[in-house]
Formats: C-alpha cells, structure tokens, sequence
C-alpha cells in the first residue's frame, strides 16, 4: 500500500489515487480518486475536466472491483461532467454498470449514446440487443424450470467459485479468498485475501463439512484459483497467478500428479506467448490429453478468449496453443471453459447476447475432432443480469442437477461471488382414467383396462371400486408416464356386458406437471344402439346441424364405439314421424338411413360391409317413460299418432313429440366381421 503524507487537509489525494492505481491497488484507488474529484472545483474548463477524469478513474476502480452501484454513480458524475466529449467510452462503461444492475432500459440509451459517437463497434451491437431481448428472455414463457439456490453452508462474504467434484464425488474443490488463506498479504487488486484452493466433504446424511485448504504444495502465499482434475483423478491442473513487486506477471496454469494421499510437487506449464501473458481456468478432457483453458495472448478475437493445447506423451509437452475460433470466442471476453457430460463445452461469455455480464453457454461437439459450435445460452434462471460463470453437472438426464458460481442477487456479501447450486425437476405427468356406463353414468369396477405408450410401454390394469385408474409413481420410483409421445386407453369388453371404448392422449410437448383426467363411458351390449341425437328437419332426410343440435357429432358417437369394437356390424334403422303417407314415410325413413350411412363411410372412413341402412318409416314408434318425484318410472307411453294428437292445441309439446319419433338407432346385426388386413385382403 502506498502511504499518505500529511494530515487531512494536506493530502495529495490526487497522486496518492495515481499511485495506488499504478500499483494495483483499485480498492484503495477508487476511494482516493473519489476524493480527489470531490476536491476539485470546476471553476473553469481545465479544472472541469480534471474533476471528471478522478470521477472516471474511480468509477473504473470500482468497476474492477465488481462494486456496481458505486462505479455507477462516478460514471454518472463524470457524464455530467461531459467527460464522454474526452472518453466517449464513457457512456459505454456506464451503461455496463447499469446492465449489471438490470437497468436494461437505461443501459440501452447509453449503450445507444455510445454507438452514436462510435458506430460499428461489435460488442456495442450485441449489449443494445441483449438489452432490447431482456424482457422477453427473463419472461415466465420463456424462463427455464431450473431452481437456483445459494449454498450458504460453503460460501463467505468473499469470493467463492468455480466448482469441482472430486473423484470420489464426495468432495467439492472451490477457489476462495476466505479467511484462512496461505499467506497474510491482502490482494491489492480486490482488497480480499488471495486465492487458495479449498476442499470440502460431504459426509453420509450428505452434508458439507468444514472447508479446509487443500495440500501445502498447492496452495501458496500467491493466488491459486480454478482447478480440474483427469477422469482418473489422478492428476490436477490449477492456475496460480504470480505476485511480483513492480513486475507486471500473467497467470499461469499448473499440473500436479497425485503421490500417495497428498500431491508432487506442482509443474508449470509452457503455454504462455509472453511473461505478461495470462493464462488460466483450466479445463482437461476426461482422459487427460486435451487442455482448454482461458487467455488474452496474440492472436485472439477479444479480450480473453479460449485456445486448446494436446499433450504429446512421447515428448512429455504440451503442443503450441491454438485458437477454438470464432464459432466459440467473441470480441468480448470467453473465459471458465468447462467439458459437459456428452462431450459439449460450456463456458462463459459477455461477447455474445445475453442477459448482462458473464453467462454461460453450452456448445456442440462436432463429429469427433476437438471442435465446438453454436454456443446456446443456457437461460434465465441459469444466467442473470450479472456475472454466471463455471458451470458442473453433478447428475444429468431426467433430472439435472449442478453447480454455478455467480455474484446476483442473493449472493452473501455485497460484492461476493458464490457458489450456487442448481435442480432441474422432472416433469411429472399423472394419469387419471374413470370408467362409467354411459346409460347410467355409474363407475364400473375391475374393467379391464389397456394402455399403451409410442414408445413400446404398455401397461394392463383393472379399475378399483371406484371405476378408477391412478397412474403416478411406480413402486420402483420410475413414473408410469412420462413427457414425449402418445398413449392409447382401451377398455376391453366383456361378452354380454358392455363393448369397448377407446381413447388417446398426447404428452409430446408438456411442459409443466400434468395431470391427465381421461373418462370412458362404455356402452352395454343391448340389441338396439340409442344414438343420442340423430334429428333431420321436417320431410327431409339430411342431417341436421344448426347452433342446438350436431347430428354428425352423434354419429361420432357411433363411430367411436365401432371403432372400439371392430368385428361387430351394424344396422342404422331411421324412423319419421306420423305425419304423411305410409309409402312416403318409409321412402323418407330410407334416405335418412342411407344420409348416415354416408357420413360414416365417407367422412369417417367405417367400412360400408359393417353398417346396413334400414328405413322403419312411422312403424315403430318411440316409447318415452314419465318419471315419478322418487326418480322411478310411473308411465311407459307409446308415441302413436293418436296420443300425440291430443297435443295439437300445445304446439311445442305437439312438435316435439313428433320430433322424437324421427329418430336414428343402431342394431347389432353379429360380432363376425373380419377386418381387413392393412395393405391387403381381409
């Protein structure tokens, strides 16, 4: 630290800011340039401008330090201050710290400040778009069904990030500047402890333990950060970024072999392009060949991007880095590669449109060589208007589960970045199939009931007392059903009892928990098929279908239940009412007959061999039953010519007698119909 000279009413907040930027020191920088800008009295254009930059400087100071509202408030001073005439990056640096905040309204207005006084610039392009995408990305349509909770057990008021199961999967590696650290020097840069590799263990009621530092070789009075380990667990890489008065050193990444219980000594790898150079946040393929890891060396798209380096075991070396490219890196900053469990690579990115900061991307391996496209942002809740980064799947397939690190809201100190965990829940989907009569509506107990899934599941099952199947949980713990695909319900019949019914439903694009509520009404096998409400207007023989009655929808009826029961075949007889000649009658009584044989075989697609059309004419009246106040039958009544005439005076009551004589029924002729084979001869 650079020590003031003087008292309070002395001090040279002015140098003292510019010294302990050039040395690193942004905590300690952004308070002192704070000062020195309130200081200065703009008493004229030079004085102005001095007074503007200091609010710049500790604005970026800030910035550094991840302190968003207090960077905020120095950019906005020094806007004022028309310090974006001098810097019109000004305007740009504000905006970031509004996004940061989820002021994605204000940030699109600065952002668009800034591409007046600079057009063309890339990533200015991607922020004002993430800004205008912001609403609808975050909104309850669009938001993915992760649950994304802070581990207060491991995380402090420090940083705390980047993840790792260990090889046994009952220990979490994480970088951490928590008290404790190696070393009692304070990072200049962050005002926090160096970072040190730490190590918790889950014990067996699956709690965490304690964190302790991990091995003594590792773990140095510099900073250790992001780790990774082989598939075998048999060797670690990690970064260490060098501490070297007035030197200015980049990252670089370490490998140490397991020996015993406890490590070798560390190797520095040769990746880097320059001392200055930082290289870090390794990331190494399963088998311990192919390194990915982060960097700002010669030759990239951006700030830091991400490049890969093979191990050549003959020569014991690591081949020259080379670039993933720009289907992967950005004009921005690619950093925290991780390898997915089927091969893809995730990592963050703020070059790409997004929510705001870092947010994690996952890429598609393509074929089998080491290269990754079509970077997918993962989402809201996943991703936030702050920095989501490092990203490990701890189970995967119908439930996922894992770990970010992030510093959003929620975090556990004001500037802190935390280990979060996140839970993907399976969709539930829950079947209820109900069984009735569709005389009586009453349930039907122990039918036999058949469902069958377009995946090749089928499942057998009889009704309970209650006429009712309830399809949740296997006593394995597996669902009956689960999202994707198509299901068939049929009730089978039973001989003399009742026919079959059918039915299907669809959970090809559920989304959500579902419950799916599935009635079948059988029919009891009777010689006469009652169709509820065939109706033809007045001495004419075409359905009838207006806004209170849907003929065909009767007939569907029909349809349905032969559907079901494909072997039995059917008699349509149609009656009319007394009114005209016997011969015209039953000339009319045929044409309605054969108008529903019609629709049937050709709109429906039954085959006309099973349906028999017979007109009855005014033959065979209908029968109607009076119901007493104790819900039995008083009266069964014969709807003859004779008594419905003694209705010529109600003529509503008249007509409506009248109606119910023109009717349509079904009568089981045999249950011998062989149906046709597909594609060929019955």
């Amino acid at each position: 630290m650079v020590q003031a000279q003087g008292g309070p009413a002395t001090r040279n907040y002015a140098k003292e800011a510019d010294q302990l930027w050039k040395a690193g020191a942004y905590s300690e920088a952004a308070e002192a340039f704070k000062k020195a800008s309130e200081k200065v009295n703009p008493k004229n254009q030079k004085a102005r401008l001095k007074k503007a930059y200091f609010a710049y400087m500790s604005a970026t100071c800030y910035k550094l330090l991840h302190q968003f509202p207090a960077a905020e408030q120095q950019y906005e001073k020094a806007v004022l201050l028309k310090y974006q005439e001098t810097e019109p990056k000004t305007y740009f640096y504000l905006a970031e710290m509004e996004m940061a905040q989820c002021k994605h309204d204000e940030a699109k207005e600065n952002y668009q400040k800034y591409d007046k006084l600079n057009p063309g610039d890339a990533i200015t392009k991607v922020r004002i778009e993430s800004c205008e995408k912001y609403k609808e990305n975050t909104s309850p349509e669009n938001m993915t069904k992760h649950k994304v909770t802070n581990v207060t057990k491991l995380n402090t008021d420090g940083f705390d990030y980047a993840t790792v199961m260990g090889p046994r999967g009952k220990e979490m590696y994480f970088s951490s500047s928590r008290a404790g650290s190696t070393g009692e020097i304070t990072d200049p840069i962050t005002g926090q402890n160096f970072m040190d590799i730490w190590v918790s263990k889950i014990d067996r009621n699956d709690n965490w333990g304690q964190p302790q530092p991990i091995d003594a070789a590792i773990n140095t009075n510099q900073s250790e950060g992001t780790m990774c380990f082989d598939g075998r667990g048999k060797a670690m890489w990690f970064t260490r970024c060098p501490v070297e008065e007035k030197m200015n050193i980049g990252c670089e990444i370490f490998m140490v072999e397991k020996k015993g219980k406890g490590w070798g000594e560390p190797k520095k790898l040769a990746l880097k392009d320059h001392d200055t150079t930082h290289v870090g946040h390794p990331a190494i393929s399963p088998d311990g060949k192919t390194l990915i890891f982060a960097s700002n060396m010669a030759g990239g798209y951006g700030g830091v991007d991400l490049w890969m380096s093979t191990y050549d075991k003959r020569n014991d070396e690591w081949s020259l880095p080379v670039n993933l490219g720009e289907g992967i890196n950005t004009p921005g900053n690619d950093v925290f590669p991780t390898w997915g469990p089927n091969n893809e690579l995730f990592y963050a990115s703020n070059g790409l449109v997004g929510l705001g900061g870092l947010d994690i991307y996952k890429a598609e391996r393509v074929g089998e060589e080491m290269k990754w496209e079509n970077p997918t942002n993962l989402g809201y809740p996943m991703n936030s208007c702050r920095d989501d980064y490092h990203i490990i799947y701890t189970e995967t397939g119908k439930i996922e589960r894992g770990y970010i690190s992030s510093n959003r809201n929620g975090s556990k100190g004001d500037h802190s970045q935390d280990i979060w965990d996140f839970y993907l829940p399976p969709i539930l989907v829950d079947v209820d199939i109900l069984v009735t009569d569709v005389e009586t509506g009453e349930a039907i107990p122990d039918a036999k009931v058949i469902i069958v899934g377009s995946n090749g599941e089928n499942y057998v099952m009889n009704t309970d007392a209650s006429g009712r199947i309830t399809m949740t949980e296997k006593p394995d713990g597996s669902r009956y059903v689960e999202p994707g695909g198509t299901w068939t319900i049929e009730v089978e019949g039973k001989e003399k009892a009742y026919f079959s019914a059918s039915d299907k439903f669809s959970v090809a694009d559920v989304e959500n928990n579902t419950r799916i509520i599935r009635e079948l009404k059988v029919l009891p096998i009777h010689d006469v098929i009652r169709l509820p409400e065939v109706r033809y207007d007045l001495g004419k023989a075409s359905l009838q279908v207006n806004d209170s009655v849907n003929s065909k929808d009767s007939l569907n009826y029909l349809h349905d239940l032969m559907t079901a029961n494909p072997t039995i075949i059917v008699q349509l007889m149609a009656h009319t009412d007394s009114r005209g000649s016997n011969s015209a009658n039953l000339k009319l009584s045929q044409r309605r007959a054969d108008s529903c044989v019609a629709y049937l075989v050709n709109e429906k697609g039954i085959d006309p061999a099973r349906l028999v059309p017979k007109g009855y004419g005014e033959t065979v009246p209908n029968t109607i039953y009076e119901i007493g106040e104790a819900g039995d039958t008083t009266a069964t009544i014969k709807l003859t010519e004779a008594y419905i005439n003694k209705y010529k005076s109600d003529k509503p009551k008249f007509e409506g007698l009248h109606q119910k004589n023109r009717r349509t029924e079904g009568k089981i002729l045999s249950y011998d119909y062989v149906p046709k084979q597909e594609g060929g001869d019955q």
